[in-house]
């Protein structure tokens, strides 16, 4: 039988055929179907924000912070933003990070309430990240942006969420908590964490 040498474009070709099969079938078997819808509304139009929002669960503080991890930072006893009476108390050296909830490409953004405690240092800013696991069991952490604010509750700018994340296929989802951490040598309050806009 005589040899055959095929041309490199060929067999360049085939591997990069190969990879292709092994991402469509590899994608579909980690993602999730959709994430569940939940209710969502005009939460923030007195601030000028018309767009719907879901509240992440927990995010109120009024029964404690279950599902938080939390690094020298507590519940305590405060007027929260929107009239509740708890907020989340983070130290300087300190670490907030919410529950695991889904997200796809329906999640665009979120915003949140903060401000400093005590008497406020100029220097101080609370940083904003996005922890995530990718197909491959590799751990990231994205920071988003991040907030200075005074000693009076301050709603947060609209942070991306799924645009920060590479949910590039239709029905693809993530598992993803948000990071709180102060920087600088101020203490700060969160309060109420809103998800989206929703944009089915």
């Amino acid at each position: 039988m005589p040899y055959i040498i095929r041309p490199k474009g060929v067999r360049r070709i085939a591997a990069t055929l190969f990879g292709v099969v092994l991402v469509v079938f590899a994608v579909p078997a980690a993602a999730d179907a959709a994430c569940p819808s939940n209710p969502s509304s005009s939460l923030l139009a007195e601030f000028g924000d018309n767009a719907a929002y879901s509240l992440l669960a927990g995010s109120s503080f009024e029964s404690g912070a279950s599902g938080w991890s939390l690094t020298n930072a507590e519940v305590v006893s405060e007027e929260g933003a929107t009239g509740g009476s708890t907020a989340l108390a983070i130290e300087p050296n300190g670490r907030a990070v919410s529950p695991a909830f889904c997200v796809s490409s329906e999640y665009p953004s979120f915003r949140f309430f903060a401000r400093q405690l005590g008497s406020g240092s100029p220097d101080s800013s609370l940083r904003v990240s996005l922890q995530w696991t990718d197909l491959w069991g590799f751990h990231h952490t994205t920071q988003v942006g991040s907030v200075q604010a005074g000693e009076e509750w301050t709603l947060s700018p609209v942070f991306g969420l799924a645009k920060a994340l590479p949910l590039w296929m239709p029905g693809f989802t993530l598992q993803v908590r948000v990071q709180f951490q102060p920087s600088g040598n101020a203490s700060w309050a969160l309060d109420n964490v809103y998800i989206d806009p929703y944009s089915r």
